[in-house]
């Protein structure tokens, strides 16, 4: 990583530490009734073998991204250990919670894998698919979540159910922007070639060669990868199973933690249910790890279920296992794979030297 990127990712550091303690702040601020005290009290009674399950489903959120990715790269013979899938998948989900619309992950978990041997094409491939598998688990979740108890949604407020909404269509298009350009990238270049034309007429872009030649080499790229996973369905669907089980599994945290604090085993399906919604509708809104956005959807959802101050405590609790103690563990996770790295490449230089 070189010092601008360096700098970069401190930066979008700090703004997610001040967005994640504007949005504590928000959502404890939302009754006057409400104190710390409240929510220290409720973690001194909760079952600890419940709250143990939560900590457990956050893990597993770490643990089946990396083996998502190290299914793909084994594919096409690169075999690496889980030791090292769980940093690449640390590195995503680090650098996704502090940038805009997760631009981060991608790129920092790509880095290990070069690192590792991986060379850029199978590294890109793989990122490539985690990504539709990751938005395909999503829409999966988001139509169980429709099938099971409809009721959740219609008692969201208004403002809720347009975000859930959108959610939803972003999703779809993302996802079919996606498989065309994997499947139908010519689709895609001709398209992008007529925006970048009227574009370019209007003004509105100044250099319009440069956007032609990055829109060939983005086409190139992801023809490649679709002649580089033809043959491989196995992969894609042990691929798709672990992204559903990664996302499943965390939005099980909230229903764990529910169960843990005495509520009925029941209603904890709604509760999941509330938390895959409130999933959905905070990707409408490019802020990094969703903070704030997600935090309203969830008290929202849950307030319909419980009391507002049982409802800010089990959104405050479960924030804060399924995303804030996530993101510190793969910060560090991150941190010891990077100095296991520059260590590597300290010895190298040595034996070369000698």
């Amino acid at each position: 990583m070189n010092d601008m990127k360096k700098r970069r990712n401190g930066i979008w550091s700090v703004v997610a530490i001040i967005l994640a303690a504007l949005s504590i702040w928000a959502v404890a601020r939302q009754t006057k009734d409400y104190s710390f005290n409240d929510f220290i009290g409720f973690f001194k009674r909760a079952d600890h073998f419940w709250m143990a399950m939560a900590v457990i489903c956050m893990l597993c959120y770490i643990l089946f991204e990396g083996l998502a990715l190290l299914g793909v790269i084994r594919a096409f013979g690169y075999k690496r250990s889980v030791n090292k899938g769980i940093v690449y998948s640390a590195a995503d989900i680090y650098f996704s919670a502090i940038t805009p619309s997760a631009t981060g992950g991608q790129p920092a978990s790509a880095f290990f894998m070069m690192a590792d041997g991986v060379p850029a094409a199978v590294s890109a491939v793989a990122l490539l698919l985690n990504l539709v598998m990751y938005t395909a688990s999503i829409m999966a979740i988001g139509l169980i979540a429709l099938l099971v108890s409809p009721s959740v949604f219609i008692n969201f407020e208004t403002p809720s159910k347009i975000l859930i909404i959108v959610g939803y269509l972003i999703l779809g298009l993302l996802i079919t922007f996606i498989i065309l350009l994997i499947k139908r990238e010519d689709w895609v270049h001709a398209i992008g070639a007529f925006f970048i034309k009227v574009l370019g007429r209007l003004k509105f872009i100044r250099n319009r060669e440069r956007f032609e030649k990055k829109l060939d080499r983005i086409t190139n790229e992801y023809r490649d990868c679709a002649e580089m996973i033809d043959g491989h369905r196995g992969m894609l669907v042990k691929c798709f199973i672990f992204n559903f089980l990664q996302r499943a599994l965390q939005i099980c945290v909230s229903a764990m933690i529910f169960i843990a604090g005495g509520g009925e085993l029941s209603k904890a399906v709604d509760v999941w249910v509330t938390h895959a919604f409130s999933v959905i509708g905070s990707t409408c809104i490019p802020v990094p790890g969703a903070m704030g956005v997600i935090d309203y959807l969830l008290v929202d959802g849950m307030e319909n279920l419980m009391s507002e101050s049982d409802a800010i405590t089990l959104e405050l609790a479960s924030r804060g296992i399924s995303f804030y103690i996530c993101v510190i563990i793969s910060i560090l996770i991150v941190a010891v794979g990077y100095v296991v790295i520059r260590r590597r490449g300290d010895a190298v230089k040595r034996e070369d030297n000698e």
